[in-house]
C-alpha cells in the first residue's frame, strides 16, 4: 500500500510531496492567472496562454489563462492588468485545487488520490517539550539554554534528554540525533515555535552546529503572521510537519485569557500537572532536578492528550478544505472557509476577482436582548448557529445574487426585513445556497450514521471529528461573506442575512412565549430560555426547525445562570462554570482576583449563602494585603501589539519594554507576551509596570493590587445584588464586609 501524502512544500515554481514513511515527489507547477480579453496584450513575462471559458461571479466568460515559470513572475505580471482573476490564489493552493490533493490520501503516480484517505494515526510523531534556563527567569534567543527536553514517539514512553550544566550543546546535539534516528513525519508540541525551537535554533550557532532536523538535513526556516494581537510563529521543517498546537489555542478557544497549555487542558477537560512558570525553571532546576525533569515529564504527557482531542477534528478539516495539515492548524477560519468555496467553486469552472479597496465595511450583527438582571433556573440554551446557513439557502443569499449583475439573472426581488432592503436574484442558484445545503445535508448523514454505532468505536470518533468540521465551514460561511479579506466579499449579502436573523429571532421568541416559556437573554449565538424542562426546550426547536426556514440547535441545559447586564453573564452546565464578560474570563487581571471573583460567582450560582461568600472574599482579601500570595497570583498579562515607536498611548506594556530595553537590553518585539507586576515608586500605575520576571512579592505596591481587588469585588456584589444575592451598604466593600 502507498504511502500517504500528508505534507507539501513549494518553491520557484516546484511543488513537493512528502508522504509517510519520508518519500517524496517533485513536481513542476506553472503557476497562472486569468484576464479579460481586451487586457490580453498588457501581460507580459507568461510561458503560455490559451482562451478559456469560465464563470465570473456566476457569469460565463470568455478569459485569457496565462501561465508563468513562477509566482514572482505571475505576480509582476498581474500588477500591470486592471482586472486579474485568481491571482489572490496562492499558487500551491492552485497546483492542490487543480489536482484535488486531499491530504492523508493514497496518490497515484500522477498525483491523484485513491480510495478514502486516511488519518493522522497513520504518521510517525515525535511529541517534545522543554525547560529553558534564566537566572533572571526572563529567557533571551541565544543567551538562555535549553537544558532538558522530554519526548515520546506516538505512544510509547516519555523519556528525557538533560544537560550537566548550562552547557545545552549536548541536548542539542541530542535531540537532532533522535529526529534523525527516529525519522517522524510530524513534530508535535504546546508553543515550541516561539519558544523550545527558537532557543535550541540560537544556541546551536552559538555551539558551531546546526539543527538539522529537516528530512534533508537542513535547519527550520522560521516565518509566521500576525493574527488577532499575537504573531504567530511558525518553523518551516523540510519534510516534516510541525504541528504545535497553540495556534489551534489561539484561533479556536478566544475564550481563554491566554491560551496557555493548562488553561486548554482545563478548557477540554485533561489532567495537568501544577505549572511551573518559566520565572521559576531556575531555582528549581537549581535545587530539584528531580522534581523538574518529573513536571517536565508530566507536562508532555498534557501535550499528548490536548493533541489527542483536538487534532481529529483539525485532519478532517485539512481534507475538507486541502490544506495540508501543518499550514490548517496555523489558518484563520476565514481562510479556512476560503479554501472550501475556492475548491468547491473550481469544480463549477469560477474564478476570483483580485482584492481591491474595500469601500464597504460592517453592518448590524445579531440581536442582543436581557430581559431583566437576575438568577434563573434549568436555562435551555438554543444555538443560533446553524440558523445563518439555513436563512442564506432558502433566501438563495450569496456573493454573486445579492445586488447581482444584469447578467446573472432575469427575475430579481427587492427585499426589505429589519429596515435592510437588497435585491436578489430568483432564478439563478447561488454559489452558497449550493454549498451550505450540500454541508448541512452531509452533516445530518453523518450524525445519522453515528446513531447507528456505540461511542467508543473508533469510527464513531472519525464521524465526530468530521461533522465538527462540516459544521465549522457551514456556519462561518455568514461571517466569510462580510469579512473584509475575503476573495468574494460581499458586505450586503452579509447584511441581508443578520436581518433576517434578526427576524427570525424574534419569531423563535414569539413561538417560545406561545408556549409558555420565558426568554430571559438573546445575542446573535443564541436565545436562552427558562419555564420548561429539555422535553420541552427540544419541542420548541423541533417545532421551528420544521415551521420555520431555519435551523437551530440545544446547546445545553444550564442548572442555573446569572445575568448581570448584556454580554455579561454566568451559567452552571453540569458543574462548569461558563462566563461571558467577567473579568475572570480576561488576560488584564491578576489571577488571584480572577480566581477569587471566579470563587463568589461560582458559589451564587451553586446556592451559597452570604455569610459563605463573604468569608471567601474577606480571606482573599486578606491574603492579598498581607502579601501571603506569590507573584504568579499578581501577574497581569499584556502582548505587545506594536512596536515601541509605535505607541499612541502608553500602556503597561510600553513602559515593560522600555524598561527592558533600557536595564537589560532586551528588545520585544511585536506579538511578544509580557508579564507585568505593578511595583512601588512615584509615577502613574503604568509608570511603575515592570517585567514580573525580575521582581518579587515584595517590590510590588500591594495597595494597588488591593484597591483593584476591591473594585472587581464591588462591582461582583454590586451585579449579584441586582439578581438577589444581598443587599449593598454604602461606603464601598470594607464596609458591606464590616
Amino acid at each position: 500500500m502507498p504511502p500517504l501524502y500528508y505534507h507539501l512544500e513549494d518553491y520557484g515554481g516546484t511543488v513537493e510531496l512528502w508522504f509517510s514513511g519520508g518519500s517524496s515527489r517533485k513536481a513542476k507547477h506553472r503557476p497562472y492567472f486569468y484576464t479579460l480579453p481586451e487586457e490580453e496584450k498588457s501581460v507580459q513575462g507568461f510561458l503560455e496562454r490559451e482562451r478559456v471559458r469560465a464563470r465570473v461571479l456566476g457569469v460565463e466568460k470568455e478569459l485569457v489563462k496565462f501561465y508563468f515559470l513562477d509566482d514572482k513572475s505571475r505576480k509582476r505580471a498581474a500588477k500591470k492588468v486592471r482586472r486579474p482573476f485568481d491571482v489572490d490564489i496562492p499558487s500551491w493552493f492552485q497546483f492542490c485545487v487543480d489536482r484535488n490533493l486531499i491530504p492523508f490520501s493514497q496518490l497515484t503516480e500522477s498525483l491523484r488520490p485513491v480510495d478514502e484517505p486516511g488519518d493522522l494515526t497513520e504518521l510517525k510523531k515525535l511529541f517534545f517539550s522543554g525547560l529553558i534556563y534564566s537566572e533572571e527567569g526572563f529567557p533571551v534567543e541565544g543567551k538562555s539554554p535549553v537544558v532538558a527536553l522530554a519526548y515520546a514517539i506516538d505512544d510509547g514512553p516519555i523519556e528525557v534528554i538533560t544537560a550537566m550544566d548550562s552547557d545545552d550543546s549536548s541536548v542539542i546535539g541530542e535531540f537532532v540525533s533522535l529526529v534523525r534516528g527516529e525519522d517522524p513525519d510530524a513534530l508535535v508540541g504546546y508553543g515550541h515555535d516561539a519558544d523550545e525551537l527558537k532557543h535550541m535554533r540560537a544556541r546551536a550557532k552559538l555551539h558551531g552546529m546546526r539543527l538539522s532536523i529537516g528530512r534533508d538535513g537542513s535547519e527550520p526556516q522560521e516565518t509566521g503572521r500576525f493574527f488577532r494581537g499575537t504573531i504567530l510563529v511558525e518553523n518551516r521543517i523540510r519534510g516534516r510537519a510541525n504541528l504545535d498546537l497553540f495556534p489551534i489555542a489561539w484561533r479556536d478557544f478566544p475564550q481563554l485569557p491566554e491560551r496557555t497549555w493548562y488553561e486548554l487542558a482545563d478548557e477540554i477537560g485533561v489532567r495537568r500537572p501544577k505549572v511551573l512558570m518559566k520565572f521559576r525553571v531556575a531555582e528549581v532546576w537549581r535545587k530539584d532536578r528531580d522534581r523538574a525533569l518529573e513536571y517536565l515529564k508530566q507536562k508532555l504527557h498534557t501535550i499528548r492528550e490536548i493533541y489527542g482531542k483536538l487534532m481529529d477534528h483539525q485532519a478532517e478539516l485539512s481534507k475538507l478544505t486541502l490544506r495540508p495539515i501543518h499550514r490548517l492548524i496555523r489558518t484563520p477560519v476565514g481562510e479556512i472557509v476560503e479554501s472550501y468555496i475556492v475548491r468547491e467553486a473550481k469544480s463549477r469552472d469560477w474564478v476570483f476577482p483580485q482584492k481591491g479597496a474595500r469601500r464597504e465595511t460592517g453592518y448590524e450583527g445579531g440581536y442582543v436582548w436581557l430581559k431583566s438582571p437576575g438568577m434563573y433556573e434549568e436555562i435551555g440554551y438554543l444555538d443560533f448557529a446553524s440558523m445563518y446557513p439555513s436563512i442564506m439557502a432558502h433566501h438563495n443569499i450569496s456573493f454573486e445574487t445579492v445586488d447581482p449583475s444584469p447578467e446573472l439573472c432575469d427575475d430579481v426581488e427587492e427585499v426589505e426585513v429589519e429596515g435592510v432592503a437588497a435585491r436578489i436574484c430568483r432564478d439563478v442558484r447561488g454559489l452558497v445556497p449550493i454549498l451550505v445545503s450540500g454541508l448541512m445535508e452531509e452533516r445530518a448523514r453523518i450524525k445519522a450514521r453515528m446513531g447507528e454505532l456505540p461511542r467508543d468505536d473508533p469510527e464513531y470518533k472519525r464521524l465526530n471529528a468530521l461533522q465538527k468540521a462540516v459544521k465549522v465551514v457551514t456556519n462561518a460561511m455568514y461571517g466569510y461573506m462580510g469579512w473584509t479579506n475575503a476573495l468574494l466579499m460581499n458586505v450586503k449579502a452579509a447584511r441581508i442575512t443578520s436581518a433576517f436573523g434578526r427576524y427570525y429571532i424574534k419569531m423563535v421568541r414569539q413561538r417560545a412565549e406561545s408556549k409558555g416559556l420565558t426568554v430571559v437573554y438573546i445575542d446573535t449565538d443564541g436565545i436562552q430560555l427558562v419555564g420548561g424542562k429539555e422535553n420541552d426546550y427540544i419541542a420548541l426547536l423541533d417545532e421551528v426547525n420544521e415551521d420555520l426556514p431555519i435551523r437551530i440547535e440545544l446547546e445545553y441545559i444550564a442548572e442555573r445562570g446569572i445575568y448581570v447586564a448584556k454580554k455579561k453573564y454566568a451559567h452552571l452546565v453540569e458543574g462548569r462554570l461558563v462566563a461571558k464578560g467577567f473579568e475572570f474570563i480576561r488576560r488584564d487581571y491578576p489571577p488571584i482576583i480572577k480566581e477569587a471573583q471566579r470563587k463568589v460567582v461560582e458559589m451564587a450560582l451553586k446556592g451559597s449563602g452570604l455569610e459563605e461568600i463573604k468569608k471567601v472574599i474577606e480571606e482573599y482579601r486578606r491574603r492579598i494585603l498581607n502579601r501571603e500570595v506569590s507573584k504568579e497570583d499578581l501577574i497581569i498579562m499584556e502582548t505587545m501589539g506594536k512596536e515601541l515607536d509605535k505607541f499612541e498611548r502608553r500602556t503597561k506594556g510600553f513602559y515593560v519594554a522600555t524598561w527592558l530595553l533600557q536595564k537589560k537590553g532586551i528588545e520585544v518585539h511585536r506579538g511578544q507576551v509580557l508579564r507585568i507586576l505593578i511595583v512601588k515608586g512615584p509615577g502613574s500605575i503604568n509608570e511603575r509596570a515592570r517585567p514580573a520576571e525580575f521582581f518579587d512579592v515584595e517590590d510590588v505596591d500591594i495597595d494597588y493590587y488591593v484597591k483593584l481587588f476591591d473594585q472587581v469585588m464591588e462591582r461582583t456584589i454590586s451585579s449579584l445584588k441586582k439578581v438577589g444575592i444581598s443587599e449593598r451598604k454604602a461606603g464601598g466593600l470594607e464596609e458591606w464586609l464590616s
